[in-house]
């Protein structure tokens, strides 16, 4: 590396580290989305930002007004500059455009947000012990978007370099509230028309540096919903009658729920059936005390399908299902939508791309591969669900195509776990190929 690219690099892991110590969850990045924002203006960017890029209406799982405050107001203390929280308004999140009033010819997504978890505070764990560890109690970046932001800070820097040979326009997306998948869906007006869609991860099934997966598939549609149940409280004692009783019935529907009949079809072969969604209850609270008919009851619910098709078809019947309790039982019910994903598979031409593309690289500083053949891999399964597959979803039924890619990195401790963090020499060769693949694919 020359001297620019050695201070370039040494700038990702600085980069990361100052966003490491600022963890903010979804829909609170304020201070996030200003540091990112400096940065990119620094660097000859006009970043837009929150409301200037979606519609706050749009989100979902917005926490309080209260909480959204109180992170404003943190963002404000610790240095979060005025003019970009003011731009801003009530949402967070940014965009830039190498080539500004320009159509994006290809848009690359970076995730902002952290999750609601205590960091590890032990010598063993790296950021305590180098000190970058998170500032806020409760709040730490164990997923790796932390590292995503700062790839993208650093895809940005080199396209700078290149900015005049590069005909199309290529468009930074850096959203807000991924975990949760609460924030693609505001942010889809971003991505229409654009020929070509691309999401990196740091980890997850590639959990070696020097490692690659192109093309992961099989992302499943979900939806996040809460259910919340109102009856009427009275003495459990003295007038248990009087009362209606918002948990038993909460109970009783997710008994119900669970004995829903799985979304299949009969396209197997021999008409075996292939499982195309299932529902999950993964909380069920209510009531205020052991001698009071509960009168609220809330349960969290997501779904889980092979397509949107069968995503909606399982909605629409645990919705009925908890209708129908609500009216027998006389209770009260409102159902939330928190979040919402699509499904979607990488587009295999795009993907083999960004396979070669990498292993054109030219070697690092010691003369070895910066992603050695026997480590990259076009395909990739993935039976999960992901914010970035509503995005790919919409650049695929425009007629573009799209990729996500797993950035491998040796990894301290598993994702979503207090000891999580990841090798962050992988920064400076992500950074090298995703500004290798931009230039072939818009120069």
């Amino acid at each position: 590396m020359n001297r620019t690219d050695a201070e370039l690099a040494a700038a990702l892991i600085t980069w990361r580290r100052e966003l490491h110590r600022h963890p903010e969850t979804g829909w609170t990045e304020f201070w996030t989305t200003a540091f990112a924002a400096d940065v990119l203006h620094s660097l000859g960017y006009a970043p837009r930002v929150g409301r200037e890029i979606l519609n706050p209406d749009q989100r979902m799982g917005l926490p309080a007004p209260a909480v959204l405050e109180r992170a404003r107001q943190r963002a404000v203390q610790e240095g979060a500059a005025p003019r970009w929280l003011e731009r801003m308004g009530p949402a967070t999140g940014l965009v830039a455009d190498l080539h500004p009033g320009r159509e994006p010819d290809l848009v690359l997504r970076f995730d902002l947000d952290a999750l609601e978890m205590p960091e590890a505070d032990d010598a063993g764990h790296l950021p305590a012990r180098e000190g970058f560890a998170s500032r806020h109690p409760g709040l730490c970046h164990a997923c790796g978007h932390d590292g995503h932001t700062a790839l993208g800070l650093g895809l940005a820097a080199l396209l700078r370099r290149d900015a005049t040979r590069l005909a199309c326009n290529v468009r930074l997306l850096f959203q807000p509230a991924e975990e949760g998948v609460r924030g693609a869906s505001a942010l889809i007006q971003q991505v229409l028309g654009a020929r070509r869609f691309l999401a990196v991860h740091l980890g997850l099934g590639a959990p070696e540096s020097g490692s690659l997966v192109t093309g992961l598939s099989g992302f499943l549609a979900t939806t996040k919903f809460d259910a919340r149940f109102t009856g009427h409280a009275a003495h459990a004692g003295l007038a248990p009658e009087a009362g209606r009783d918002a948990l038993q019935g909460a109970a009783e529907a997710l008994l119900a729920l669970h004995a829903l009949p799985d979304q299949t079809d009969q396209s197997g072969q021999e008409g075996q059936a292939k499982q195309k969604g299932r529902i999950n209850v993964g909380l069920l609270a209510g009531g205020s005390a052991r001698n009071i008919v509960p009168d609220q009851a809330v349960m969290a619910c997501e779904t889980r399908c092979v397509d949107r098709e069968a995503d909606n078809a399982l909605l629409a019947t645990a919705s009925a299902t908890l209708g129908r309790i609500a009216r027998e039982r006389e209770l009260g019910l409102e159902i939330t939508i928190q979040g919402r994903a699509g499904c979607a598979n990488s587009d295999a031409e795009l993907a083999q791309l960004l396979a070669r593309t990498a292993l054109e690289l030219p070697p690092g500083p010691d003369g070895q591969p910066l992603f050695a053949a026997g480590k990259i891999c076009s395909e990739g399964r993935m039976a999960a669900s992901e914010d970035a597959a509503t995005l790919m979803e919409a650049v695929q039924l425009g007629g573009g195509q799209a990729a996500y890619a797993l950035l491998g990195a040796d990894l301290a401790g598993g994702h979503h776990t207090p000891h999580f963090d990841f090798d962050e020499s992988v920064l400076w060769p992500g950074a090298l190929w995703l500004a290798a693949v931009c230039g072939r694919l818009c120069g």
